[in-house]
């Protein structure tokens, strides 16, 4: 490469020798005396474009693209990341809340158990208590009784004696008397 630019570089100093001052008029670019320093300008700004371009544009391009590409790449790597650490806290999160309600449940089933439980105990702590109240009832009512039944029997003799003096004018026989009321008031069942 280098015989090829010295080459370019000779002929447009020789042509630039040879040329002198334009003589015509018009543009320059069109004049075909200035085609071989036009050239040579061309080449010689070329090659140092390329060299500025190849030397610091390029690498420092190339520096931005590879630079941002790890940027991406480790924005990709850190969204995969968090969606991994979301999906995990997700599940996690799922796990307690069905842990939650299962004892929950628990709980409440064993609220209801005891509830049940203690309900349990005192109706059958009314039922011991309204039982030994009937039973108190039932033996009050029964000495009640005996004693209605001891004035009735005590009454029934009187009446009986005080009948019998009317009816047969003479007193009667209280022992036998007595003892006919009561077999009349067992028979009647009172």
């Amino acid at each position: 490469m280098r015989t090829w630019v010295n080459g370019l570089v000779a002929a447009g100093l020789a042509s630039l020798a040879m040329g002198g001052p334009a003589a015509a008029a018009g543009m320059p670019q069109l004049n075909f005396n200035d085609y071989a320093p036009q050239l040579v300008w061309l080449a010689i700004v070329f090659l140092v474009l390329y060299w500025v371009m190849s030397r610091l544009a390029v690498p420092a391009i190339a520096s931005t693209l590879k630079g941002r590409q790890a940027k991406i790449q480790s924005d990709l790597d850190a969204a995969g990341r968090a969606n991994d650490d979301t999906r995990t806290l997700v599940e996690t999160y799922q796990n307690r809340l069905a842990d939650a309600r299962e004892n929950a449940r628990r709980v409440i089933r064993e609220q209801a158990e005891a509830d049940a439980a203690a309900a349990a105990a005192r109706s059958h702590e009314l039922a011991e208590r309204l039982a030994a109240q009937v039973a108190e009832a039932e033996r009050r009512i029964a000495d009640q009784r005996r004693v209605v039944m001891t004035s009735f029997e005590a009454l029934a003799e009187e009446i009986a004696q005080n009948v019998y003096n009317k009816v047969a004018g003479q007193p009667a026989d209280a022992g036998g008397l007595n003892a006919r009321v009561a077999a009349a008031a067992k028979g009647s069942g009172l």
